[in-house]
């Protein structure tokens, strides 16, 4: 796996153009904007929606909570383009960072449990006349969603404080947390 993040951080650093915008005087602000703008419409959505399966607002149908999700998969488009602007100009700053591999567990995590409200209880929650109350597994998939899209936040936002430093004599493990291939002499 230390071979694979080697790769990545070697192939995104010759992205020097992007680099270079993202260094201006504008482009990480911009892109620092754009990221939380679209973290605020997949949170707000995600986080209403899960609310209300776990039975917060119960009068309001689950079906039309619904309808607000394509606002929460556009500013998680925003976010996937602006964090990986992010990720291409400051390559070995989040591939070696643990903070960044929490990040992402808890993004796949997060994909992986919305798959699974699909295929599991989508039907049942947005179907004509359904109960106001969702199912007992709709709302441990929500519970789930809850508690991985606050890991994705506490990820990101712990970022900056984890910085990665030099590997030691010893290396990197299965997983580098550390820049590997500095001379330790």
């Amino acid at each position: 796996m230390v071979n694979f993040q080697m790769w990545i951080v070697s192939t995104f650093a010759k992205a020097t153009p992007i680099a270079r915008l993202m260094h201006s005087k504008w482009g990480w602000p911009f892109a620092e904007s754009a990221h939380f703008i679209g973290l605020s419409l997949l949170v707000a959505t995600i986080v209403l929606f899960d609310l209300r399966l776990l039975g917060v607002g119960r009068r309001i149908p689950i079906a039309a909570l619904h309808k607000l999700i394509p606002w929460g998969l556009t500013g998680f488009g925003i976010n996937v383009i602006s964090g990986s602007l992010f990720l291409i100009t400051e390559p070995d700053q989040y591939v070696y960072n643990t903070s960044f591999h929490f990040k992402l567990f808890f993004m796949m995590t997060a994909g992986i449990n919305a798959s699974l409200f699909y295929v599991t209880s989508y039907r049942r929650v947005t179907a004509d006349g359904a109960p106001a109350d969702a199912p007992r597994v709709a709302k441990i998939i929500a519970a789930v969603s809850l508690c991985c899209w606050i890991g994705v936040i506490i990820g990101g936002r712990l970022l900056t404080f984890y910085r990665p430093y030099p590997c030691g004599p010893e290396g990197p493990t299965f997983l580098a947390h550390c820049i590997p291939g500095y001379d330790h002499q």
